[in-house]
């Protein structure tokens, strides 16, 4: 009987065919690459969807504001006159004899709603509406009064007629 020596195993090599350890630089350096990049996007695409939403919001609460003025001005019966600082962003509605404060509405980088400009297409920047709930339209470019509200490249228009019906859409 000859002794035969049993096979001699050899550890592994790094390196080796079929023997892969961990990914290399740069496959990590792809796969950052693209991470990064669809991060990007991905902000972009939010960053407009917010920019639509805060002027949409501010439109929207114009309108809301547009109704209560006229409502108050109708109960109180007191003119109600809703004056804009396009400069400062912002707007605030309130009777015109006694200035009870019925609402303010402050924008931009430190308020509630972020938004860029805010305007109101009268002259004298303001609209008043009687004790009799009508609003007069005078200083008003065309038929109806007009307030824009926007954000980054986002514009909404707000069309009211003199009883403060309004029309809030994309511009």
């Amino acid at each position: 009987m000859s002794h035969l020596a049993p096979p001699v195993s050899h550890p592994a090599r790094p390196g080796g065919v079929g023997q892969r350890r961990g990914f290399a630089l740069l496959e990590i350096l792809i796969v950052l690459t693209v991470s990064g990049l669809m991060l990007v996007l991905a902000g972009l695409a939010f960053s407009g969807y917010f920019h639509r939403s805060s002027a949409r919001r501010a439109a929207q609460l114009f309108a809301q504001d547009l109704t209560a003025a006229r409502a108050y001005a109708l109960r109180a019966r007191e003119p109600v006159v809703i004056r804009f600082y396009e400069g400062s962003l912002w707007y605030e509605v309130e009777t015109q004899s006694s200035a009870t404060e019925v609402a303010r509405r402050r924008f931009g980088a430190n308020a509630d709603i972020d938004l860029s400009a805010v305007a109101l297409d009268m002259s004298g920047d303001s609209v008043v509406f009687s004790e009799r709930g009508i609003a007069n339209l005078a200083g008003a470019s065309g038929p109806l009064g007009t307030a824009t509200f926007s954000s980054g490249s986002a514009t909404y228009r707000v069309s009211f007629n003199s009883l403060g019906a309004s029309k809030v859409e994309q511009a």
